[in-house]
């Protein structure tokens, strides 16, 4: 069954920006990021997904490439939204480049913050993240 996904263009950001900080924030990783536009592709109408998120699937792992290809800067997410995706991207044992805060600080963010988790899971079903 097939669906409309939203939140995947430069006026409605909201789903693209949420998995570009996770990228980011070390919570997913190239291949999680691929993975996400297949199940994306494959569970959505053709007409409402965006030609980047075809061009997505096949980019290898330069990080840098993805702003190329999607051309456009989603809004980032709050101070507290980004420590809760710093939390998952510990908890799920992923090397964290030049993290902010400390893995305890992490923790307490995704513990105060359950609906960035619930997000997480909503987004990227695909992930097993026991917790």
């Amino acid at each position: 069954m097939t669906g409309t996904v939203t939140g995947l263009t430069q006026e409605d950001d909201q789903t693209i920006g949420f998995v570009l900080s996770c990228l980011y924030n070390d919570a997913i990783d190239m291949h999680e990021l691929r993975r996400w536009c297949e199940h994306v592709i494959i569970t959505n109408d053709m007409p409402d997904i965006p030609q980047y998120m075809f061009d997505l699937v096949s980019v290898g792992d330069e990080l840098g490439k993805v702003s190329e290809i999607i051309r456009f800067s989603p809004k980032g997410l709050t101070k507290q939204e980004d420590d809760a995706l710093y939390g998952i991207a510990f908890h799920r044992g992923k090397d964290v480049f030049d993290p902010p805060l400390s893995p305890a600080a992490a923790k307490s963010a995704l513990v105060a913050r359950p609906d960035v988790l619930e997000h997480f899971r909503d987004t990227f079903p695909f992930i097993d993240l026991p917790m």
